[in-house]
């Protein structure tokens, strides 16, 4: 029953702390301002590139 309840909180703990860093990736705003702006009619940067569009 020992070595039942060592894997299980083992197991417990990793699960903890995998959930913990997967959390504070989701809420981490780290990425940069977007190049999609849905709403607005701001020109782009470079109008060739495929990324660049606006809708409206």
């Amino acid at each position: 029953m020992d070595i039942v309840l060592r894997r299980l909180t083992i197991i417990t703990l990793t699960m903890a702390i995998f959930a913990m860093g997967f959390a504070a990736l989701v809420t981490a705003d780290g990425r940069g301002p977007k190049r999609v702006h849905y709403g607005t009619a701001t020109p782009c940067l470079h109008p060739a590139s495929s990324f660049c569009t606006v809708q409206l």
